[in-house]
């Protein structure tokens, strides 16, 4: 069914393709947000989830450094959730953010 449904619609309409919606989803594997920069895949729905992906295991990572005792296995299921959730949208090909990301990023814009 899903074939008829391809066939039907034309390839602008459709979203992206199974390679960007996979890729996407690894973009929120810990360096997974590499993935896309090192296959020199271009589009806007991959800088949109690398962006994404890149900012969340950052947070993370950097929360990680500094040295606070049993804080370690919270952050990654808090990790685990935010980027479990936004990979399983990136593979189903939405483009779904998070608020905190968004006011990340337009902090650094300033």
């Amino acid at each position: 069914m899903q074939e008829n449904l391809d066939t039907l619609l034309g390839e602008e309409e459709k979203g992206p393709n199974k390679e960007e919606r996979v890729l996407g989803a690894i973009c929120y594997a810990p360096f997974g947000c590499f993935a896309p920069l090192l296959m020199q895949k271009q589009s806007e729905f991959l800088s949109f989830h690398t962006k994404q992906g890149g900012i969340i295991f950052g947070v993370f990572f950097i929360l990680n450094i500094i040295p606070l005792p049993g804080i370690f296995g919270i952050l990654f299921l808090v990790y685990l959730g935010l980027a479990g959730f936004a990979g399983w949208k990136a593979f189903n090909g939405e483009m779904y953010s998070y608020e905190f990301i968004n006011a990340l990023i337009e902090k650094f814009k300033k």
